[in-house]
């Protein structure tokens, strides 16, 4: 790499983080002022400043403490969707509550032949199902603890993020890599950014469905990277990686106690600029 490609470089890095510290001052600066509205009694502004600063970065406190104002107004579905997501920042607390007050938790026992049964199971299912919103989660456990599959249904529709047999791409993922980068093509109305951001990349994360038979379906952009994806993604990268995940051909579909089901996945489709 030249000395100049290297100058470059540094400075994309010095403005990605200076943009970060940018946003983590603007957000940490929104959720002090909804800190100070919820000591304060004023659940509604401070829900709103916590809106605000998830938007601008979003930080499990910030989730956290919108949760507890929700809770205040009795805005339980508001609540547990928050209280939710701010236990997914490990946060001992908030997955407490998230059981205390918004899960309907349901177990079965299974044989190795996953008949159901009262004691000397093989495989355990514990079954969460959201009180205030539509959502229902399973998670399946053998003998030995260990996760084995995972799977959620909403608005009468499941699917799978974890199976023993997960669907297959004919020919295997070297294969199916290789018919990303083949079949990808790299915007034109772009070139002005590869030529300003040489050596750098931009990553869409591709969301879909692989049904029963193994077809490709429901293409979106993932549900978690929504967000980022609106704010920092140029949409005719978005466009083109959702435009080559339909290219996609069948797959080998995945199966659970038997019986094909299916199985959501969310794929990284990257952009690399040329240097």
């Amino acid at each position: 790499m030249q000395f100049k490609d290297r100058l470059l470089m540094i400075k994309i890095a010095l403005l990605w983080t200076f943009s970060l510290i940018t946003q983590i001052t603007f957000s940490q600066t929104l959720y002090n002022k909804g800190i100070l509205f919820q000591q304060n009694g004023d659940y509604v502004k401070a829900d709103s400043m916590y809106t605000l600063a998830i938007e601008a970065l979003p930080l499990g406190d910030a989730y956290y403490n919108r949760a507890i104002a929700r809770l205040k107004m009795n805005n339980m579905k508001g609540f547990c969707s928050d209280i939710k997501q701010a236990s997914t920042y490990n946060d001992i607390e908030a997955e407490n509550l998230h059981k205390q007050y918004c899960l309907n938790i349901d177990t079965i026992y299974y044989t190795e032949a996953f008949e159901k049964v009262k004691n000397k199971s093989y495989y355990l299912e514990i079954i969460r199902q959201e009180k205030y919103y539509d959502l229902t989660e399973g998670f399946v456990f053998d003998k030995k603890e260990n996760l084995i599959a995972k799977y959620q249904i909403q608005n009468n529709f499941k699917c799978f993020g974890l199976t023993p047999d997960m669907p297959e791409f004919i020919g295997g993922e070297k294969k199916l890599l290789k018919f990303i980068e083949i079949y990808l093509v790299y915007p034109n109305s772009e070139i002005e950014a590869y030529k300003k951001y040489a050596g750098a990349f931009a990553t869409v994360y591709v969301q879909f469905d692989i049904s029963t038979t193994g077809k490709v379906e429901n293409i979106h952009i993932s549900d978690e990277k929504k967000e980022h994806t609106k704010k920092y993604i140029c949409e005719n990268f978005v466009n083109e990686a959702v435009r080559v995940v339909g290219l996609l051909p069948d797959f080998k579909p995945g199966t659970f106690m038997g019986k094909p089901i299916v199985v959501r996945y969310v794929m990284p489709i990257k952009f690399n600029f040329p240097e």
